[in-house]
């Protein structure tokens, strides 16, 4: 019976050094992520971009000229990876072209320097014609 209290109480003594242990781990490396907060936050913060809104219509092409060649642009889909075709292979230019309904957000650096996004929606005219319910065979000739 001795021996028994005496092991449960080495396992409770080295499970709370094991916890000091895990927690001082946790707080030393806490404290870099603070500083490098810190230090960004002191740095002077990006000008926020202008946004611009552009609907165009399935089968529309749109062209957005005098954009700067550095580097590409940053794409994110908000709805509809399908809706929209974006065409970088002219030198300062990037054409769209609306495939499907849906919505994209396209940040761009013009020529003069200025940072724009681009708020893309593209719309279809019409809802799809017909339903896709299986039709009635022919009667069959006498």
């Amino acid at each position: 019976m001795i021996e028994e209290t005496s092991s449960k109480v080495n396992r409770g003594l080295s499970l709370i050094a094991t916890l000091t242990v895990v927690l001082g781990l946790f707080l030393v490396i806490g404290r870099p992520v603070r500083a490098q907060q810190a230090k960004a936050s002191s740095e002077p913060k990006e000008a926020k971009r202008r946004l611009i809104p552009l609907t165009i219509n399935k089968g529309e092409t749109y062209v957005i000229s005098n954009v700067s060649v550095s580097g590409a642009p940053g794409i994110k889909v908000v709805a509809n990876p399908n809706a929209l075709v974006v065409n970088t292979d002219a030198s300062g230019k990037v054409v769209l072209v609306g495939a499907d309904t849906g919505s994209w957000n396209i940040d761009l650096t013009l020529a003069t320097g200025e940072r724009v996004t681009y708020s893309v929606s593209v719309k279809a005219d019409a809802p799809p014609q017909g339903s896709l319910d299986p039709g009635s065979a022919p009667t069959p000739i006498p």
